[in-house]
């Protein structure tokens, strides 16, 4: 699958965006659909893995993350920081309440990636994690989880 489309800039209001863009690749590749379909439909441990492989590979664009899990993005501001959620998750299992991404200022790079979701989601998810040999640093408390990937880290938060 081409994930591509994931690292694209993000889109600022007021500024045209002049990259040049292959038409073509818009009819003939479905990528964003079946990652919709992978993300709407995969199991929470499964999700976090391709959470963790797609920061691995670089730096996505927080619209098109939260796309990819719903249609109504809200920002907000707090303490300065900007954060984007998501509270009509489009999974099938619904395990998650809601996805916020905190970005940078300038660059609009995602910071912090915060996924809540119920405690017994949240159990399963947290004994895969600690067991798996894949090599991530992870930290947790009693009510969450944190992955940490090349300075950006992805938060599983008990609701």
């Amino acid at each position: 699958m081409n994930k591509d489309f994931l690292y694209t800039k993000p889109y600022v209001p007021g500024i045209i965006d002049d990259t040049p863009v292959d038409l073509e690749s818009w009819f003939l590749d479905d990528s964003r659909e079946r990652m919709e379909e992978k993300v709407r439909s995969s199991s929470l441990n499964d999700l976090i893995i391709e959470l963790i492989n797609i920061f691995k590979e670089g730096e996505p664009n927080y619209q098109v993350l939260l796309g990819l899990f719903g249609e109504k993005i809200v920002k907000e501001v707090r303490e300065e920081e900007n954060v984007y959620s998501v509270s009509q998750i489009l999974r099938s299992d619904e395990d998650i309440k809601k996805i916020e991404i905190e970005t940078e200022d300038e660059s609009l790079a995602i910071k912090k990636m915060s996924i809540y979701v119920d405690l017994a989601s949240f159990a399963a998810v947290e004994k895969d994690m600690t067991n798996t040999n894949v090599h991530i640093l992870t930290s947790k408390t009693s009510d969450s989880l944190s992955v940490h990937i090349n300075g950006r880290t992805i938060s599983l938060i008990v609701t």
